[in-house]
């Protein structure tokens, strides 16, 4: 503590002194009282009614006049236990007695003085004590219970409590009589109350106490000063400083736009606009009287929010404003009704902005315990105002649903076991955008010694792409702005395939497939050696096949000659002599043919027979 617990002596004494010099107890007789009588109903020391004979000089103690006001000292009256009833706990709580052990409190409990009371994060407790004084600890504090007695059945109460951190809030009966009191001591004031409502704060290292006074009167004294603090002020004090001067504290807020029904979680308040604020204090209970205060927070921003769940429910908030110097101004209180049970279910699919590849849409979402089934909505709008599709199922966490093309919007909501349905999940837009389908119509052609290929357009399709293959294994990809493209290719046959895309790459499925046949090329340096034995003819090229025509006309309608060979020559074996043209063709794959080779003019002469030179010999 930063101030000994000695230094609250001055201080009490005064608070206790101030009364005791007002006046002593009176007490208004009645027919039949006697001062032995009396001695023995209010006297701690009945046999000391003498004095109070004495003290009001009463003749004939026996017989007392009705109606006559006897004045009793404070000292002498019967003092007596005033036990504190715990009334509401939440959160948690624990309480420490004279074992120094930390137990938790439950409501029902009574304190006799002497405990020690730790609420912990977002916990409270309330009390009631014997004068009708009620005060609810708030969370994350420390009291402790001091003196709690009675002046026997003279309705005086003396209440002492020590708050060393944290926050009170009390209703406190009204205090009239010449002893006992309700006092609050901190590390660095004391509050004595007289018939108050008022609230004491203390920081957590314990260096400053704030009060608020919303009735009645406090007077808070520190350093050998006092001031009293009238309703609808507040005063703060510094640790080894007195009290400031009270100020006003800020007028209770207009929150009459907060909504009287909440239907979804969580739970939150705007805060209310309020000059001089720079924040502000919401509180949630579930009963007018705030005896069990089951949310509380300080929010400096425009919004109160409490991630904590509440039953469905009527509950009571209570709203402040609080100004610079950290007082809390009065307070404005509204009701409000919680009606979120079942729950809305959490959509899981399709996500926010998913694109659906086809037109079937699974619906998913979470199931709810207590809903008892639900209502899909489905819509081409967000404000689902136009052309909704409204489905009511059972108890079931999915559900499929054919849609056309475009953009949609979905959610869900929870049907009560009445079949009403409650708040609808936030809506999630999705797209339903299959990818284009393959083209048709596919053609392809060799040509120039090159592959062509063709389509028809595709209605949805940026471009296209074209895969080519030859004995399972992708030769060639191309990539087309338009429905035709061309590729160099070698002499062969090919299989070829072509799909739609989108602009972001996205393609569609593939076409089947489709052949293209490249011939080979023509022949070239083709020769003819006439004069060999037999003639030759020879050519150039890279075919595996060929074909020899060799005819009388250009038009090789009826070849005299015409074979087909693996090889790059060939005879002319047997041919009658005259003048012939040839040509040679390549042959490739699946009977494709290249081009022939121009045609070639030859001569084949008679040959002499062998023994005719010899004949001629004589002649010569």
């Amino acid at each position: 503590m930063p101030v000994p617990s000695l230094a609250f002596l001055p201080l009490l004494a005064l608070f206790l002194t101030l009364p005791a010099q007002a006046a002593d107890w009176q007490y208004l007789t009645v027919p039949g009282d006697t001062l032995i009588g009396i001695g023995k109903q209010y006297l701690k020391n009945p046999a000391d009614w003498p004095k109070v004979q004495a003290e009001n000089q009463v003749e004939i103690p026996r017989k007392m006049p009705a109606g006559f006001r006897l004045r009793i000292p404070v000292s002498l009256l019967k003092v007596t236990p005033a036990p504190v009833t715990v009334t509401a706990v939440n959160g948690n709580v624990r309480v420490q007695g004279a074992d120094k052990r930390f137990q938790p409190l439950a409501a029902g409990s009574q304190l006799n003085g002497g405990e020690t009371v730790v609420t912990g994060p977002r916990s409270s407790v309330s009390y009631r004590f014997a004068d009708g004084t009620t005060l609810t600890q708030q969370a994350a504090s420390r009291l402790g219970f001091g003196r709690l007695s009675a002046y026997g059945k003279t309705g005086m109460i003396a209440t002492e409590l020590k708050l060393e951190s944290g926050r009170l809030e009390a209703r406190a009966a009204k205090q009239t009589q010449p002893a006992g009191g309700f006092q609050v001591k901190t590390p660095v004031a004391v509050a004595g109350l007289r018939g108050t409502a008022f609230r004491v704060s203390v920081t957590e290292d314990g260096r400053q106490m704030s009060n608020e006074v919303t009735e009645g009167i406090v007077a808070v004294a520190a350093k050998g000063q006092a001031v009293d603090v009238n309703a609808g002020f507040g005063t703060f004090t510094e640790a080894g400083k007195p009290p400031v001067k009270p100020r006003a504290l800020l007028t209770a807020p207009n929150i009459s736009a907060m909504p009287p029904r909440i239907q979804r979680l969580p739970l939150q308040f705007s805060k209310p606009p309020q000059e001089g604020s720079v924040a502000w204090r919401a509180r949630v209970a579930g009963d007018e009287g705030f005896d069990s205060v089951l949310l509380d927070g300080v929010f400096t921003g425009p919004m109160a929010q409490w991630d904590e769940g509440l039953p469905d429910g009527s509950y009571y908030l209570r709203a402040r404003g609080i100004d610079a110097n950290g007082l809390e101004g009065l307070e404005s209180v509204h009701a409000f009704e919680v009606d979120v049970h079942p729950l809305p279910p959490v959509p899981i699919a399709p996500a926010l902005g998913e694109r659906l590849y086809q037109h079937q849409a699974d619906f998913t979402w979470t199931a709810v315990p207590d809903a008892g089934g639900y209502l899909l909505q489905v819509s081409p709008t967000p404000e689902f105002d136009n052309g909704v599709i409204e489905r009511r199922l059972p108890p079931v966490v999915r559900h499929q649903e054919t849609l056309p093309e475009g953009e949609w919007h979905w959610r869900v909501a929870s049907l009560d076991e009445t079949g009403q349905p409650h708040l609808f999940s936030p809506h999630r837009a999705f797209l339903v955008k299959p990818l284009p389908q393959p083209p048709t119509d596919s053609q392809s052609r060799a040509e120039d010694g090159k592959a062509h290929f063709a389509w028809s357009p595709v209605k949805g399709a940026d471009g296209y792409g074209i895969e080519i293959g030859r004995n399972d294994q992708v030769v060639a990809s191309k990539q087309a702005k338009d429905t035709a493209v061309s590729a160099d290719l070698e002499p062969g046959k090919y299989l070829w395939r072509v799909r739609s895309q989108e602009a972001d790459g996205q393609a569609g499925s593939w076409s089947g497939q489709y052949v293209v046949i490249l011939p080979p090329a023509p022949p070239r340096d083709v020769r003819v050696d006439a004069g060999a034995t037999p003639p030759t003819v020879s050519w150039q090229g890279q075919a595996p096949r060929y074909r020899m025509e060799v005819a009388a006309t250009t038009d090789f309608s009826k070849p005299v000659l015409s074979l087909e060979t693996e090889l790059t020559r060939a005879s002319l074996q047997e041919m009658l002599p005259g003048t012939y043209h040839l040509r040679v063709t390549a042959l490739g794959e699946e009977g494709a043919v290249s081009p022939p080779s121009a045609p070639l003019a030859f001569t084949l002469e008679r040959a002499l027979p062998w023994w005719l030179p010899l004949c001629l010999i004589p002649l010569l």
